[in-house]
């Protein structure tokens, strides 16, 4: 009775095990370890068997994410990332990983093929569908730059201003206000442009960004007509500038105006 019982306990383990086995998980795995040691070759091997063997695995999209990542950053070849990334898109359109893909998508689409329009599509589709995507301030901050491409100055600075005032503490927020500067510096908002240049000297920590903030200042300034407060500006950035020569001339030159009746 007690060997039948210990025999039963043994074959009802070894079912449970077969039936816990998933084929697909451990071929990811060994492609995640494969990528780890620049195994590239064998690794995109295997994602794109999983994704073709086990379209109904829960690690098919992830194994397409890889996919798209490899063709697009180790091989550069941006067709095949398109497509890998596409059809994570179309099969899986509420997994988790659609959002990245998503983003290296309109990556591609504004980086290496020259189109904001599409890539701001793409971005617009992340905020909608995804509202809580963890990495919306990267989202924001490419919308911007697509938006920039595109022409369509509002937008850019309505997904800038966005961008600095739900994500203040983000890497992106602080590249932002020079991208919202600049924007507004070439769209002839001088006054605008002048008072986000004065929030980032604030906000300089170092040499160079102080140097940056108050050439902004100088210029919008200039635009403004106020060559006084211009000059005062390229006075106090002088020194530290990398060309002191240069800024030496436009002062010179903004006297010379000063001058004329």
């Amino acid at each position: 009775m007690t060997g039948g019982w210990r025999i039963g306990l043994v074959c009802g383990a070894l079912l449970l095990a077969a039936s816990c086995a998933d084929p697909a998980r451990e071929r990811f795995e060994g492609a995640e370890k494969e990528l780890l040691s620049q195994k590239m070759e064998a690794a995109l091997a295997d994602y794109r068997a999983i994704a073709r063997d086990h379209p109904q695995s829960r690690y098919a999209p992830a194994a397409l994410l890889r996919q798209g990542e490899l063709y697009g950053g180790y091989y550069r070849n941006f067709p095949a990332a398109l497509e890998a990334y596409e059809s994570l898109v179309y099969n899986y359109p509420r997994a988790p990983e659609v959002p990245r893909a998503l983003l290296r998508t309109a990556e591609i689409h504004l980086l290496q093929y020259f189109d904001p329009s599409t890539a701001a599509e793409d971005l617009e589709r992340i905020r909608k569908e995804f509202p809580r995507y963890e990495a919306e301030d990267e989202v924001l901050f490419l919308l911007a730059r697509a938006y920039g491409g595109a022409g369509e100055e509002e937008r850019q600075a309505a997904a800038l201003a966005e961008l600095i005032e739900r994500f203040p503490k983000s890497k992106r927020s602080a590249e932002g206000r020079w991208m919202l500067a600049y924007a507004l510096l070439g769209q002839r908002r001088y006054a605008d442009a002048d008072r986000e240049f004065r929030r980032l000297l604030y906000l300089s920590t170092d040499r160079d960004s102080t140097v940056k903030a108050r050439w902004g200042m100088a210029q919008s300034l200039e635009g403004m007509g106020d060559l006084q407060g211009a000059i005062a500006q390229y006075e106090a950035l002088r020194e530290d500038a990398d060309n002191p020569e240069y800024v030496t001339e436009k002062i010179e030159r903004l006297k010379a105006r000063l001058r004329k009746p």
